[in-house]
């Protein structure tokens, strides 16, 4: 045996369990789950006439998906955009769906939405290696209600589907800026020219290139310059290819239905930073367009007075941290992506709108998640505690922020939900004389023909010399039999713009309905001189000649207006008419069959009296 010394063995040391680290990717699927549920509201959602039919109307090839016309989505312009991408995803929703139901339109939408959180997450965790910063980040972009119009306007699509291959894009300029491998490089002009192609919003990416170079502090040299040059060389290319179609340069140039002067431009570019940082807090009296200001008395209204002041106090904060990276970075993140969509020279009939915040708030949202990282990592036990009150406060932010997407949602569930936002949140402006007639657009196709003429009689008081508004009421009086109220509006449209051919082929029928044959023809003719591819008209005219006895000229008008529309109902029946009144049974009853299959309800009693 061993002799044992007067001290006590040592005991071995307790093994310290080491402390489990929390898992933001569970939070992160919640964050997920519960953005999805709080968009499912508007998968039911109706296509809007702003923008979302005129996708589909004015396009054929978005109506009919091949190689053919992938080809010509990319080489054309869209609603005075270049957006080959968010066009071709339009096309490919129409041929699956066509318009059966709605959902295929805005579940897109929400999924890229739900992917752009896990990319912000990502990005966020990326740069600051802060995953508690992510999550607020990737919290706060999710339900903030100023993105609930990329997400469910259809025709916002380009919003989040360009913010997704931008974030892509910076994450892979991260990963090179850290292990600086050309691959990542050569990833992040992949992803950048994907962007482009989905919205010229996109050329801001370059600078911000140069920001994240200014917050890993890179040294500036030689080859971080050169290795921009491509990239500004693409955003200044896809620059050129927005702004030469002539459209956009109408847009840019012949906007505007207010006159501005220099102050006034002034005072509105200030009034446009500050609109987004407090809609940041306080998002509410949300709205599809704010409309420019009307002057009173030569005055803005007095909210575009004050903005300057904030703007300084902005500037001089942005001064006092201007050592700080990360609050600079995100002040720049911010601006540089915001600053294209801020109208200098006033060239649209929109100051600002919800979803150019899209993505420049992710730049303010980084703010706030840094904030409470610094408060709660501080030595100082008050600053902690202030970082504990700021997750409740945040807490009760999101709390209301859900329940205003979920209600703001509501607002585009169709023209009519839609055009009164628009109505009651733009007093006193000319744009109304388009929300006015697009709500009575909606009520005269669900043939609530009252209320149709009221919204066109309002949108005359706002602007008494429009002739669509005056085409538009015609045609609500002559629906509601009230011929001479509708001659009266169409000659008003006519007075005011004389070369719209429809108001000629409108005039013919309801001249014709009068008996009034002479002026039916000579409208007639005049619209077929303006446009010869109505063949509405052409069916009128061969109703006059029908009925003064011209059954050659007849029978050519209706002929030629089947040329035009091969499943035109009325020209089936009126040239089964026309065949019965010249002694050819036998094309009758096969034109009379044709227009019962068309679903014309006179079809069947006319074949029944002639074709037995």
């Amino acid at each position: 045996m061993k002799k044992t010394t007067g001290k006590q063995a040592a005991k071995p040391a307790a093994t310290v369990a080491p402390e489990k680290k929390f898992n933001y990717y569970y939070l992160l699927g919640g964050i997920v789950i519960l953005t999805f549920l709080l968009y499912t509201n508007c998968l039911n959602n109706e296509l809007l006439n702003f923008d979302d039919y005129d996708y589909f109307n004015l396009t054929p090839e978005v109506r009919d998906l091949s190689w053919a016309t992938v080809k010509k989505i990319f080489s054309s312009y869209y609603l005075i955009m270049y957006q080959p991408l968010p066009v071709l995803t339009f096309a490919i929703n129409y041929h699956f769906s066509e318009f059966n139901s709605w959902w295929p339109y805005h579940l897109p939408n929400i999924l890229m939405h739900l992917c752009n959180i896990v990319l912000v997450f990502q990005f966020i965790k990326q740069l600051t290696t802060k995953e508690n910063i992510a999550i607020i980040v990737a919290l706060l972009f999710a339900i903030h209600p100023m993105n609930v119009e990329a997400v469910s306007w259809m025709s916002a699509r380009s919003s989040s589907m360009y913010t997704l291959f931008y974030l892509l894009a910076l994450m892979q300029y991260v990963q090179y800026v850290k292990g600086n491998n050309m691959k990542h490089l050569l990833f992040t002009a992949l992803f950048f020219i994907l962007s482009l192609l989905t919205k010229a919003q996109a050329v801001t990416l370059p600078v911000v290139l140069f920001a994240i170079d200014y917050y890993y502090a890179r040294k500036i040299n030689a080859k971080m310059v050169l290795e921009k040059i491509p990239f500004f060389a693409l955003s200044i290319l896809f620059g050129i290819i927005t702004i030469m179609n002539p459209e956009t340069k109408n847009n840019i140039t012949n906007g505007m239905m207010i006159s501005y002067n220099a102050v006034d431009m002034f005072f509105m570019v200030c009034y446009s930073f500050a609109f987004y940082f407090f809609k940041l807090i306080l998002p509410v009296k949300l709205c599809a367009v704010y409309i420019y200001p009307p002057k009173h008395g030569g005055m803005l209204p007095w909210e575009y007075y004050v903005s300057p002041v904030f703007m300084m106090a902005l500037v001089y904060l942005a001064y006092r941290f201007r050592k700080n990276r990360t609050v600079i970075f995100s002040l720049a993140l911010f601006f540089i992506t915001i600053l294209l969509n801020i109208q200098i020279i006033p060239s649209r009939l929109f100051i600002v709108t919800d979803r150019y915040g899209y993505f420049p708030y992710i730049g303010l949202f980084l703010i706030i998640g840094y904030v409470y990282n610094n408060w709660r990592e501080s030595g100082n036990e008050k600053l902690r505690g202030y970082s504990t009150r700021m997750v409740s406060i945040i807490g009760i932010f999101c709390l209301a922020f859900a329940w205003i997407v979920v209600d703001r949602n509501k607002a585009w569930a169709n023209d009519e939900v839609f055009m009164t936002d628009i109505i009651e949140k733009n007093e006193g402006v000319p744009y109304l004389v388009r929300a006015y007639g697009n709500r009575g657009n909606y009520y005269l196709r669900n043939g609530m023909i009252p209320q149709a003429i009221e919204d066109f009689t309002s949108a005359l008081k706002v602007a008494p010399t429009d002739a669509q508004t005056y085409y538009n009421r015609g045609n609500c009086y002559r629906q509601a039999g009230r011929l001479n109220e509708a001659l009266n509006d169409l000659d008003s449209a006519k007075k005011y713009q004389p070369d719209i051919a429809l108001i000629y082929s409108d005039m013919a029928y309801i001249k014709f309905m009068m008996k009034d044959y002479n002026g039916a023809l000579e409208a007639a003719n005049t619209c077929i001189k303006l446009n010869k591819t109505i063949p509405e008209v052409f069916n009128t005219r061969a109703a006059v000649e029908f009925t003064t006895g011209d059954y050659v000229a007849c029978e050519r008008d209706l002929n030629e207006s089947l040329k035009l529309n091969p499943n035109y109902t009325d020209a089936y029946k009126n040239r089964g008419l026309l065949y019965i009144r010249t002694n050819r049974k036998e094309q009758a009853c096969t034109d009379f069959q044709k227009a019962l299959m068309l679903g014309s309800p006179e079809a069947q009693g006319l074949l029944n009296a002639n074709c037995k």
